[in-house]
């Protein structure tokens, strides 16, 4: 039977230790009260950003967002919050505990959403995450559902795309195929792809080089 030596006995010691107490080295505030919102607790990240916790559900910015974990850009605007209840947003209705994170930085537009379960978006089936991280699909500024995951092989004018954890199927922001990987073999413009291939598209469906 081999035996752990002591050095590496009191590194996972140490990582362990590091681990339970990360969040409690955090600059965190206790029962603040902003903007009339009451937070159990808030920390300002390295970044400027706010991490919160609400301990009851508001209406934020016009969005009714669900208590407990909220994050806040540095001028206080929301950067990723749950939905509260069903709500309609850019002309798609999201349901409840969904997330919508906007992008940390402010050169990039859109949004993503983690819906709780599958949920189907402009006519495709978007795969559901359960949480705050894991699956998401992304959204233009407009509105338009541009990436998704679907949970299972979907076409897409009349493309086969496979369902893929590390392939999203990408839409233009007119609604054509911009790229995903093929579930099936395809022959466009000439030219043919094989079963599991990556393709990509121009707004016009025509296949990029």
């Amino acid at each position: 039977m081999m035996h752990k030596s002591p050095k590496i006995l009191f590194i996972i010691a140490m990582a362990v230790i590091c681990a339970l107490s990360f969040d409690s080295c955090k600059s965190w505030e206790y029962d603040v009260m902003k903007n009339g919102i009451h937070f159990k607790k808030m920390h300002q990240s390295s970044s400027g950003n706010y991490i919160c916790y609400m301990t009851e559900n508001h209406t934020i910015q016009g969005f009714p967002c669900e208590k407990g974990w909220i994050h806040f850009r540095d001028d206080w605007q929301l950067l990723s919050f749950q939905l509260s209840r069903g709500f309609t947003y850019n002309g798609t209705i999201l349901p409840a505990h969904t997330w919508i994170h906007y992008p940390y930085h402010s050169d990039r537009t859109g949004y993503i959403c983690a819906f709780p379960d599958d949920y189907e978006v402009q006519g495709y089936l978007c795969g559901g995450s359960g949480g705050y991280k894991g699956i998401h699909t992304g959204f233009y500024g407009s509105g338009k559902l541009r990436s998704f995951f679907p949970p299972e092989d979907t076409v897409v004018e009349g493309v086969a795309c496979r369902a893929s954890l590390f392939a999203s199927i990408k839409l233009h922001e007119n609604g054509s195929i911009k790229s995903c990987k093929l579930a099936e073999d395809h022959q466009t413009s000439g030219c043919f792809y094989k079963k599991g291939d990556l393709i990509a598209f121009d707004k016009s469906g025509k296949p990029l080089p």
